[in-house]
C-alpha cells in the first residue's frame, strides 16, 4: 500500500506539471526502494516497482525540459528590469572590483617571479626526475600566485556590504572562478604545453593543449552543475531550469568524458597494431558502454548511484593505469613490452603508496557522495561505525606492512641481481652463501610479516589474541610430537645453513649414493642435481655426513706407468718442465693453484709407476687433468720414451723350446 501511495503522488505531481526538486525527488525515490517490504517470491513486483520510479523520474526530467525555457525566459526578463536599478550597478561595480583586486594582487606578483619561472621553464633536463623537481618548482610559483588571488578576491569580497539577494550569486561566482583556476593550474603542470620536459604525466607534447582544454571544459560543467542549479533553484524559484541545467552539463560531460577516452583507445590500438600485436578485447567498446551505463543510470535512479558507480570506474581505471604513471619517472626500468626490469626500490614504495591512496581517496569520495555524517562517525556509539574505523585502521597496518615488504624484497632482489644468475657450469663463487641464504631471507620476512599483519589486525579489530597464541603453541607442540621428522628436517636445515656446509653452485656428496651440484634451497630439503641429469630432493635429516667437493681447492693424483729402464731423474724433469709450461698457459695457468710434479711411486715387474700430481681450484681438475695428458704424451715422445706396454718376459730355464717360441742358448725366453 505505501508503494501505491508513493506512486500516486509521483503521478499526480506529474501530471499536474509540478516537478520535485532534485534533492526531493533523490529522497523519495530512496524512501520509495527502502521502505519497500518485498515479500519472497516477489522479485519481480520489486523490479517493477523500480522501473515505475525510474519512469516517472525521466517523465519529470522531460516535464522539467518542456519548461525550463519559460523558467529561463522570466529569469532573463527579471535580471534585465534588475541590472538597471541601484542593486544591480552596485553588484557589478563590486563585482568589477574583486577581478581589479584580485588581478592587480597577481600582476604585482608575477613582476617579480616571471624571472624566476622563465628560468626554470628554460632549463635543460637529462632525467625525467629532474624534471620533476623542476616542475614541482613550477608548481610551486603558479600555486602561489593563485592562492594571493584567492585570498585578495576573497578578501575583498568579505569587505563589501552586497546587496541583498545577489549575496548567492557573488558566491557561486568565486567558487567557479577558484575552481576553474585550480583545474587548469592540475592540468597545465600534468601536461605542461610548450614545456614537455617539465610534465608530470603520460602525456605525448603534441597533445597536451587539447588535455587541458578538455580538463579544464570538465572542471567547468563539473562546477557549473553543483552551483548554478543551486542558484536557479533557491534563489532564482526556477527548479526546471535547474533540471535543465543539470541534465545538459551532464550530457556535455559524457560526450567530453566518452570523447577523450575513446580518443587514447584508439591512439593505443594505432600503437599496438604499429608494434604487430593488437588488443585481445574491444576495450573501446567496453569503455562507451560503461560511460553510457552510468549516464543511463543518472537519468533513470538519480546522482548518488550514479555518482558510486563513477567513482569506482575511476578507481580502477586508475589502478590499471597507475603503474605506468609512476614508472613515467623511472623509464630505464620499462621494458620494450611495457613491463618492469629491475624495479628500484624507490618506485615500487611509490607505487604501492599511490594504490592504497587511490582507494582511500576512492572510499572518501564515496562518503560524500552518500553524504556521510563523517563528523559523528569518530565519536559515534555504533557497532557498524566502530568497525568501520577498525578497518581503517586495519588498512592502516596493511599499508605499513605492505610498505615494509616491498623495501625488504626490493633490496634482496637488488642484491641478487648485482650478484646475477646462477649458472651451473661455472665455479660457485664467493657470492655462492649469499645466493643461498638471500632467497630464504626473503621468505622468511614473507611469513613474519604476514603473521604480524594478521595479529596486529586481530587486535585492532578488537579480538583477544592471547588465547590464539596459547593455542598456537598448544597446536604447535602437537605437531611438533606428530611431526618429528619435520621438525628434525627443519632445524637440521637451519644448523647446516649457519654452519655454512654447502652453497647454491657447490657439489656435495652425502654416503654413498646421493651427491650433486646444490640447485634450490628450502626450508626442508636441498635440491641435487646429479652430473647425469636427474634431480634429488633431499631431506635436510637424511643427508648425515656431507663431503664439499667446492671448497677451497683441490689436489689431483694420478699414475703413469713407463718402462723399468727409463731414467727416473729425466721423467722427473720432463714433467716438472710440462707443469711449467702448463702454468704459463694463459688458459690453464690460472686455474692452476700448484704446478705438476711427478715423483718414482713404486718399481713394478718391468714398470716404474711415477705418481704425479697438482692443485687447482674445485671442480676444474678434470680439465687440467686432461690438458696434463696431452702434454706429457707429447714431452715423452719427444724424449725418446714410450708409455709401458704392458708386456712381461719369462726366462724358461732348459733347452727345448715351447712350440709358439723361439730358441736361446741357455734359455727359451717367451713373451706373455
Amino acid at each position: 500500500m505505501r508503494t501505491h501511495r508513493l506512486l500516486a503522488v509521483l503521478a499526480y505531481l506529474s501530471a499536474t506539471g509540478l516537478t520535485l526538486r532534485h534533492a526531493q525527488a533523490e529522497t523519495l525515490a530512496a524512501a520509495l526502494i527502502q521502505d519497500q517490504a518485498v515479500p519472497q517470491g516477489q522479485l519481480s513486483a520489486f523490479v517493477a516497482t523500480m522501473l515505475q520510479a525510474a519512469k516517472h523520474r525521466l517523465s519529470g526530467i522531460a516535464n522539467g525540459l518542456a519548461l525550463a525555457p519559460g523558467e529561463f525566459a522570466r529569469l532573463f526578463s527579471e535580471l534585465s528590469t534588475a541590472m538597471p536599478t541601484g542593486n544591480g550597478i552596485v553588484t557589478l561595480t563590486y563585482g568589477l572590483i574583486l577581478v581589479i583586486v584580485g588581478a592587480g594582487a597577481e600582476w604585482l606578483y608575477w613582476t617579480y617571479a616571471t624571472p624566476a619561472m622563465i628560468a626554470t621553464e628554460a632549463i635543460m633536463v637529462s632525467t625525467r626526475r629532474e624534471g620533476f623537481r623542476l616542475a614541482m618548482r613550477r608548481l610551486g610559483l603558479r600555486a602561489f600566485g593563485l592562492v594571493l588571488f584567492v585570498t585578495a578576491i576573497v578578501g575583498a569580497a568579505a569587505y563589501f556590504d552586497w546587496p541583498a539577494g545577489f549575496d548567492g550569486f557573488v558566491i557561486a561566482s568565486i567558487l567557479l572562478i577558484v575552481f576553474v583556476r585550480l583545474a587548469w593550474l592540475m592540468a597545465d603542470v600534468i601536461a605542461a604545453p610548450g614545456h614537455p620536459q617539465l610534465r608530470l604525466g603520460d602525456v605525448e607534447p603534441a597533445r597536451a593543449q587539447r588535455f587541458v582544454a578538455a580538463f579544464v571544459g570538465m572542471a567547468f560543467l563539473l562546477a557549473l552543475s553543483h552551483l548554478l542549479p543551486e542558484l536557479l533553484e533557491y534563489v532564482a524559484g526556477a527548479p526546471h531550469a535547474a533540471s535543465a541545467v543539470r541534465v545538459i552539463t551532464a550530457t556535455l560531460l559524457t560526450m567530453i568524458v566518452l570523447a577523450g577516452v575513446l580518443t587514447a583507445l584508439r591512439r593505443g590500438r594505432a600503437v599496438a597494431k604499429a608494434g604487430g600485436r593488437l588488443p585481445r578485447f574491444p576495450y573501446g567498446f567496453l569503455a562507451a558502454a560503461l560511460i553510457l551505463g552510468i549516464y543511463g543510470v543518472w537519468l533513470a535512479a538519480g546522482s548518488t548511484l550514479a555518482t558510486l558507480l563513477a567513482i569506482l570506474a575511476l578507481v580502477a581505471t586508475i589502478q590499471a593505469r597507475l603503474r605506468r604513471w609512476v614508472f613515467f619517472f623511472w623509464p630505464e626500468e620499462v621494458s620494450p613490452d611495457g613491463g618492469t626490469i629491475g624495479a628500484g626500490l624507490l618506485p615500487n614504495i611509490v607505487l604501492s603508496l599511490s594504490r592504497y591512496v587511490v582507494v582511500l581517496l576512492g572510499i572518501g569520495a564515496a562518503l560524500i557522495a552518500l553524504d556521510a555524517p563523517m563528523r559523528n562517525m569518530a565519536g559515534s556509539d555504533s557497532p557498524l561505525m566502530r568497525f568501520v574505523l577498525h578497518l581503517l585502521g586495519v588498512a592502516g597496518l596493511a599499508l605499513v606492512i605492505n610498505v615494509g615488504w616491498v623495501a625488504i624484497r626490493e633490496l634482496i632482489d637488488r642484491r641478487l641481481r648485482t650478484i646475477g644468475p646462477f649458472d651451473p657450469h661455472a665455479e660457485p663463487g664467493p657470492n655462492a652463501r649469499l645466493r643461498t641464504l638471500l632467497p630464504l631471507l626473503r621468505m622468511t620476512s614473507a611469513i613474519v610479516l604476514l603473521v604480524l599483519l594478521v595479529l596486529s589486525a586481530l587486535w585492532t579489530l578488537g579480538i583477544e589474541i592471547t588465547p590464539l597464541l596459547a593455542g598456537a603453541g598448544v597446536f604447535g607442540l602437537a605437531v611438533g610430537f606428530g611431526a618429528q621428522a619435520l621438525v628434525r628436517d627443519v632445524i637440521a636445515g637451519i644448523f647446516y645453513l649457519v654452519e655454512d656446509v654447502f652453497r647454491i653452485g657447490e657439489y656435495i656428496e652425502s654416503g654413498s649414493t646421493t651427491k650433486g651440484t646444490v640447485e634450490r634451497i628450502t626450508l626442508r630439503t636441498v635440491a641435487l642435481r646429479h652430473h647425469n641429469g636427474p634431480l634429488h630432493f633431499v631431506p635436510y635429516g637424511s643427508l648425515g655426513t656431507v663431503r664439499n667437493n667446492s671448497r677451497d681447492w683441490v689436489i689431483e693424483k694420478f699414475n703413469l706407468p713407463l718402462p723399468v729402464g727409463v731414467d727416473s731423474e729425466q721423467v722427473r724433469k720432463i714433467i716438472k718442465k710440462v707443469g711449467e709450461g702448463m702454468q704459463a698457459d694463459p688458459d690453464i695457468g690460472p686455474l692452476i693453484r700448484e704446478p705438476l710434479k711427478a715423483k718414482l711411486y713404486r718399481i713394478d715387474p718391468g714398470i716404474k709407476i711415477f705418481r704425479c700430481k697438482f692443485q687447482t681450484a674445485p671442480g676444474k681438475q678434470f680439465d687440467v687433468r686432461a690438458e696434463a695428458f696431452k702434454r706429457i704424451e707429447t714431452a715423452l715422445k719427444a724424449a725418446g720414451i714410450s708409455f709401458a706396454d704392458g708386456l712381461q718376459t719369462v726366462v724358461i730355464p732348459g733347452s727345448q723350446a715351447i712350440p709358439g717360441t723361439q730358441a736361446f742358448p741357455g734359455g727359451q725366453p717367451a713373451v706373455a
